[in-house]
């Protein structure tokens, strides 16, 4: 390839931005509370360096002739339209673990504890918790690699992303929202069962005794019920999580390889 830098080196920058739109498109939109944390530098390096291996490939994706036409603007939007599919289905996951950590946070008493981050929306401390765990889960498995290797195969099994379009890969995508919140809630049911339990505890409790203040006696113990059991049920959390993280892998490889 050293030949072709060297000859048209306009046209070899060109291939290897064109390579490089759907990789720096998912890395645009990585997941929040880790993902936001890695530098505009960084990602575009890396994004660089993925289009720089598909060029040394058999068969290195060739851009349209004329990118400012209408049939080249299309292809782009193609191309960044691949990418962000490959992002979303990384927010549904780490949606699951968001989700949990919002529903827990708000049954033991600690919604109001919020992060408070200009670069990322305001979330509960437990969501926030949950998904640095979805990360360390993520970066443990291999996920960023996998992603890596699912970008990279798509550009030939999907050479445009006008494919994304079509119903059966359309009725997947969208089913990624239920799939989000029904995995987050399962992940958070143990302990969510538990707390429930607290909260029939301590109705009985004030239904049986009248003059036992509720709100001084149910929102301390609830909280600490919280604290107790979070340790416990942390390792079947993370378990739910790693589930929906690897089903949510192979449902981003199913619309993107078919």
């Amino acid at each position: 390839m050293e030949p072709a830098v060297l000859a048209q080196p306009e046209r070899w920058l060109l291939e290897l931005a064109w390579s490089s739109l759907r990789a720096g498109a998912a890395l645009a939109l990585l997941p929040a509370l880790g993902g936001q944390l890695i530098p505009v530098r960084v990602r575009i390096g890396l994004a660089g360096a993925v289009g720089w291996l598909l060029l040394d490939g058999d068969t290195p994706p060739a851009p349209p002739d004329d990118l400012l036409s209408p049939a080249g603007l299309a292809a782009v939007c193609g191309e960044l339209m691949i990418g962000l599919v490959a992002a979303l289905a990384l927010h549904a996951a780490f949606a699951a673990a968001v989700i949990a950590g919002e529903w827990l946070a708000q049954t033991m008493g600690l919604g109001f504890a919020v992060v408070v981050d200009p670069t990322t929306p305001n979330a509960p401390v437990l969501s926030g918790l949950f998904a640095l765990l979805m990360w360390a889960l993520f970066l443990g498995a291999g996920g960023h690699l996998l992603l890596i290797e699912v970008i990279v195969r798509s550009h030939a099994v999907l050479p445009g992303g006008g494919a994304l379009l079509a119903p059966e890969r359309l009725s997947l995508i969208i089913g990624w929202g239920g799939f989000a919140l029904a995995s987050g809630l399962i992940a958070a049911l143990p302990m969510g069962a538990a707390l429930l339990l607290v909260n029939l505890a301590v109705g009985m409790a004030a239904r049986s005794a009248p003059q036992l203040n509720l709100f001084a006696v149910g929102f301390p113990l609830l909280m600490l019920a919280g604290f107790a059991g979070l340790p416990l049920a942390l390792p079947g959390l993370a378990a739910g999580l790693s589930g929906a993280l690897a089903e949510m892998q192979a449902a981003m490889a199913a619309v993107l390889l078919g």
